[in-house]
């Protein structure tokens, strides 16, 4: 059974209590934090992925991991108030490099503390470090660290999201011994307390607290109940449990919220919790005192309070007050200058109050066409550090099953924001290889969502265009794109990030980056990234693509052959037969569909390797054949690869399959494939 390590019984033993003095403020370097009062603490396991050998009561550093909006900075800042520890957040401080932890210590004045080793640090923000800083100084003060911690008995904690403490116990793990904990998501008890905590605090006097709780468990269970949006975990999530307190904070009587959720009148799930603090918000005008009655139930609508929260948030000329006499102009004026302010999706400025409403708030600026284009930059530009519920709020907002190209980047970025440790996710775009009908200039999207240690898979398909731009963001991870008349664009920062797989085939591609940086996911001792397109729009990138591990990186375009590309042109096999050579792109996309990722065997489910786009053609050729000879097998619900049968019978990996390069074998494996008939 997991161990959890909590505050009392783990981190103050681990820890100083003595909190040392800092004699000179340092931006993000805080020696004295506040406690919470209402924290309630999320369990914190060990991972059985990275570290598992590492006793986190002996390492001198652990790696604290957390899904997107799990907790990780409340944990960090609660255990620094309780515990000797000193908070350092990066994403306030300077940005990192090979000498900021040794340089904070001298200039905070810890490092008499932390020579005696009477001083621990926890170091929160490892993603908004990364982003501002290169990849090579990133490194740089990952290495600092290690160095700095090596041989003391108390450790040094970093926090940060999934990917970069993945990324981080990579960089560390062969110079130090590191632990890797894992926040979980509140259990049942543990997330009503946490959600009661919430609402008691914004209601010190509240006269239904017996009701109350059983409101918020009465939400919480219908949230666990709604799986079709990922429920179950949506209700161990710290900002949604916030959401929910605030949900039975507005209503008078929560009685009455028990008996309609009791009755089935009041569906739960994240979007209704929304909608309902939207409509008790609107609520208020009904004791407003207007010349005009009927501007009680009119005014101030949840789309009103949206546009007024976007055009805030944003920066934008909020909606202009419909007609009306002067009187109730100013009346509803001076209401708007307090109700906007303080409206419960906002901190009392202009900043969401939690990831939640951030969501809500981006989902509805992304419809405006006057916000649209800064929500989705902005969007993108977060890459890994994206926002977890920003998928729920918007495809919840969009015509089903379509979405813009512009949009897909940042809908899957969102969904790989709740992978934990072990979890996995891929993105395909497929779109139609000629001018066969009417549909030529549309593209199928498919997102695959895989829990660790489960079997079922979630997936997301949508429809897209080939026109417009296919926008990826700076981060690009486990993504396939088949899309001959798209544009697509990665990048948006100084870097972008490529993490294998990743097949680009388009029409146009363009980087918007002055640096590639390419590696494989952690665990993956081998993968590619194949960039090939008709034109290329690179003029941006000034140096040579930096490679990390074992990763295979080939491009094709024209101008490719020309520095900083030269080493990784890839000139793709083309067969002399136009049926074999259209064999062959059958056989590369059955090939490359077993990405790794999803079951730890390379296995995909039956419907995505049977789907007419994949067996057209020569493809149920193709297919037959490759299960005739071994390499694929299939139990009716499950697809298997063997990546042996695959070298032997074909002569073929699934490297070079990626990157379109075979040998004369293959050749001659897949005409026999498509002229088994003649």
């Amino acid at each position: 059974m997991a161990l959890n390590y909590t505050t009392e019984e783990f981190w103050r033993a681990r820890l100083p209590t003595q909190k040392p003095i800092s004699a000179t403020p340092l931006a993000g370097w805080e020696t004295e934090v506040p406690p919470l009062d209402t924290f309630v603490e999320a369990p914190l396991t060990q991972s059985e992925a990275f570290g598992e050998d590492v006793d986190p009561w002996n390492s001198p550093l652990i790696l604290v991991s957390a899904a997107g909006a799990v907790g990780k900075s409340t944990l960090a800042r609660q255990i620094a108030s309780q515990t000797g520890a000193v908070y350092v957040d990066l994403a306030k401080a300077d940005p990192v490099g090979g000498y900021t932890l040794s340089g904070g210590l001298l200039k905070s004045g810890v490092l008499d503390a932390w020579r005696a080793d009477a001083a621990a640090l926890l170091i929160d923000g490892l993603d908004e470090a990364r982003l501002k800083v290169t990849k090579e100084g990133f490194e740089a003060f990952l290495k600092d660290v290690a160095q700095l911690c090596a041989g003391r008995s108390t450790p040094t904690v970093l926090f940060g999201r999934t990917g970069a403490v993945q990324d981080a116990w990579l960089n560390v793990a062969s110079s130090v011994p590191v632990a890797v904990l894992e926040i979980g998501y509140y259990p049942p008890e543990a997330a009503v307390d946490f959600a009661f905590a919430r609402l008691a605090a914004a209601k010190p006097d509240y006269a239904f607290a017996d009701a109350g709780r059983r409101a918020i468990e009465a939400l919480l269970d219908g949230l666990r109940k709604d799986t079709t949006n990922d429920g179950d975990r949506f209700a161990g999530y710290a900002p949604v449990l916030e959401a929910v307190a605030n949900r039975v904070a507005v209503v008078g009587n929560p009685n009455a919220l028990l008996s309609q959720v009791s009755r089935g009148e009041q569906p739960v799930t994240l979007k209704t919790i929304i909608e309902a603090i939207l409509e008790r918000e609107q609520a208020k005008l009904h004791s407003m005192v207007f010349e005009d009655t009927n501007l009680r139930q009119s005014l101030y609508q949840p789309g009103e309070q949206m546009e007024r929260l976007v055009a805030r948030v944003y920066g934008r000329v909020p909606p202009v007050i419909p007609a009306m006499s002067a009187k109730d102009v100013q009346t509803y004026s001076n209401a708007l200058e307090t109700w906007v302010p303080d409206h419960p999706f906002l901190d009392g400025g202009r900043n969401a109050a939690s990831a939640v409403f951030e969501a809500v708030v981006t989902a509805h600026a992304l419809q405006n066409p006057n916000t649209g284009g800064a929500a989705a930059q902005a969007e993108l530009a977060k890459g890994a550090a994206a926002n977890p519920f920003l998928a729920e709020f918007y495809l919840g907002a969009v015509e089903k099953p379509f979405i813009p190209p512009e949009h897909v980047g940042f809908v899957y970025a969102s969904l790989r924001a709740r992978l934990s440790l072990g979890d996995s996710a891929s993105l395909s775009i497929d779109g139609v290889e000629a001018a066969e009908d009417s549909e030529q200039l549309k593209a199928e999207v498919e997102i695959n969502l895989q829990r660790a240690g489960e079997e079922a898979m979630r997936i997301l398909q949508f429809r897209t265009e080939q026109t417009g731009v296919l926008r990826l963001g700076t981060h690009v991870e486990d993504v396939e794109v088949v899309a001959p008349l798209a544009r697509v664009e990665i990048g948006g920062a100084r870097e972008a990030m490529l993490v294998a797989p990743v097949s680009i085939q388009c029409g146009n591609l363009e980087v918007d980056a002055e640096r590639i940086i390419a590696e494989n996911a952690p665990g993956i001792s081998e993968g590619a990234i194949i960039l090939q397109a008709d034109s290329a729009e690179v003029s941006l990138v000034a140096s040579v693509p930096t490679l990390n591990g074992n990763v295979k990186l080939a491009v094709n375009w024209a101008g490719a052959e020309a520095y900083p590309w030269t080493s990784f042109r890839s000139n793709p096999t083309k067969a002399q037969d136009p049926k074999v050579d259209e064999g062959l792109r059958r056989f590369r996309k059955f090939v490359i569909a077993f990405r790794s990722h999803s079951k730890g065997a390379l296995k995909r489910y039956a419907g995505k390797i049977e789907h007419e786009r994949m067996t057209k053609g020569t493809g149920r050729a193709v297919l037959d054949h490759m299960l005739a000879t071994g390499i694929l097998s299939t139990d009716g619900s499950m697809y298997t690869l063997d990546a042996d049968a695959l070298a032997a019978v074909a002569g073929s990996s699934y490297v070079a399959t990626m990157a379109s390069n075979y040998p004369d074998k293959t050749l001659k494996f897949i005409a026999e494939a498509v002229n088994a008939d003649n």
